[in-house]
């Protein structure tokens, strides 16, 4: 039995890292899209971030620390659920609605 952590297996196509593998300042790893899978809701993975063009939802990018930043939007304020009878309440329950998306900057004013 060997204590060798890492080493690279006859042929030369796979490399066993069994202790801790660190990149040096400067150093760099490449061709690791073809092995780390895309972040999902329930697993991490890799990310990319891309310049947000009309009909994006967020647009995001990664910072000078690596990290990436997602803009932060304002919430309207709560709505209660309507409780009228005539079409007259509704129309009124719906003006507050818009008027809270408004104020909140979520819609634009006509």
């Amino acid at each position: 039995m060997s204590n060798v952590k890492n080493y690279t297996e006859q042929g030369g196509e796979t490399t066993v890292i069994g202790g801790t593998l660190e990149i040096a300042e400067g150093g760099q790893v490449t061709g690791l899209a073809a092995v780390l899978p895309a972040a999902v809701s329930d697993a991490l993975g890799g990310i990319k971030a891309e310049t947000a063009g009309v009909g994006d939802t967020v647009p995001a990018k990664v910072g000078e620390d690596s990290k990436l930043y997602v803009p932060t939007y304002p919430v309207a304020a709560n709505q209660a659920d309507s409780t009228a009878t005539e079409v007259a309440g509704l129309v009124a329950d719906f003006n507050a609605l818009l008027a809270k998306l408004i104020a909140a900057g979520l819609m634009a004013e006509l």
